[in-house]
């Protein structure tokens, strides 16, 4: 009884016929087959993105910026990097998580190290003293094959320091620390590092050597409208009140070419692409003071990876505009000089999530070409033998012309 139900009946070996055409057709179904099968499984295998865009409520988050800018013609020592959010908050002459590389007029490194920028905002205040006093005492206790030289003194910053154990070994160095706390200058001109250079102009010998300064890094700020800017010279905070000190430029001329290698706001993820990486602005001696400006609007955006991972970070769109600003004696506040970067943010969200198509999906596809195939080709071969036995029988009754 079972017999009855059978939907695939089968032929005896001696009553099935193999014909060329036959052969053919099974060949190009094959093929067809391949092809199909290796075209769905690509498909299977690809991750497909899809976005969707909502009103951003999170606000209560930090801003995490990375960046690495090249200042073609500022040397590492008068170059500073500060920070300012729409809450007033104020960060100034960065240097934690920030390295300086100095390069000379090539571009090429000079070699210069910044682990002790990072030992100075690392290490404890017991342990600075402890690695200002082992200075101290390996310059007051030379070994005889090593005789101190000038370099090797740690002098005196008169109560200025910024850290325990800092040294005051020039004229800048001193005039940048009494700056720093807001003294007058007045009895610095006794001292031996700036005897007899009262009244004249500061020498840089990293700006004479056309020097210029790497700097990589990150910077926390707050999830609200800011900016940061890399500037000539140095940054003091004094009673509240923000002091760019242009001293070192007596000539009034900064040179403000740079090279953006990579600016980001948070992790990077598949896809992304950050408009900025790789740009470069270089300016003749027709800008001598410029104010180079870039306006980010960021957009928040959330990653949703296959395996379950999320990644909060931001993408953004940019412009750029260049100000050319008057002469250094009338400048004005809000007109300094530099590279600035004004960032704002979208009031809309992006997430993206990866997607995979699902595996009964994948097998369905397969049944649906291995069957259509099948049954095409069959639809084929029946019509070409039958043609072919058409064309036979009319040969041998001699019709066929």
């Amino acid at each position: 009884m079972l017999t009855e139900f059978d939907f695939f009946p089968k032929l005896h070996e001696d009553i099935k016929v193999k014909t060329l055409s036959g052969g053919a057709v099974s060949i190009v179904s094959s093929l067809c087959i391949l092809m199909l099968f290796f075209s769905e499984l690509s498909r299977f295998l690809t991750v497909e993105k899809t976005d969707h865009v909502y009103v951003d409520t999170y606000r209560d988050e930090e801003l995490h910026i990375n960046f690495d800018i090249t200042m073609h013609r500022l040397p590492c020592n008068l170059v500073s990097i500060d920070a300012k959010d729409g809450f007033g908050e104020h960060q100034t002459n960065v240097l934690h998580h920030v390295h300086k590389h100095a390069l000379d007029e090539k571009g090429e490194p000079i070699g210069e190290d910044p682990v002790e920028i990072e030992l100075k905002q690392t290490l404890g205040t017991s342990d600075l003293k402890a690695l200002g006093d082992m200075k101290k005492k390996a310059d007051s206790n030379p070994t005889p094959t090593s005789p101190p030289s000038p370099s090797d003194k740690c002098l005196s910053c008169f109560g200025a320091e910024k850290y325990p154990g800092m040294c005051c070994n020039t004229c800048e160095d001193l005039r940048s620390a009494y700056t720093g706390r807001g003294w007058a200058m007045d009895s610095i001109w006794e001292t031996d590092q700036c005897k007899g250079q009262k009244g004249k102009p500061m020498r840089y010998k990293e700006l004479e050597d056309h020097q210029g300064c790497r700097l990589t890094g990150y910077l926390n700020v707050s999830k609200v409208a800011g900016n940061f800017h890399i500037s000539p010279g140095k940054t003091h905070e004094v009673n509240a009140i923000h002091i760019y000190d242009l001293g070192a430029f007596s000539d009034g001329k900064f040179n403000i070419s740079h090279t953006i290698h990579t600016l980001s706001f948070g992790q990077q993820y598949p896809g992304l692409r950050n408009p900025l990486d790789k740009k470069t602005k270089l300016f003749g001696p027709e800008v001598t003071i410029g104010m180079h400006q870039y306006y980010i609007k960021v957009v928040p955006t959330r990653y949703n990876y296959l395996n379950g991972k999320i990644v909060e970070t931001n993408q953004f769109s940019v412009t750029d505009h260049l100000r050319i600003l008057p002469n250094i004696q009338t400048l004005k506040p809000g007109n300094l000089p530099g590279v600035f970067v004004h960032y704002d943010f979208s009031p809309m969200r992006v997430e993206i999530t990866e997607s995979r198509e699902p595996l009964s999906h994948f097998l369905t596809q397969l049944c649906a070409i291995l069957g259509g195939v099948f049954t095409v080709a069959g639809i084929i071969d029946q019509m070409v033998y039958q043609s072919m036995k058409q064309i036979q029988k009319k040969v041998q009754l001699g019709k066929f012309s």
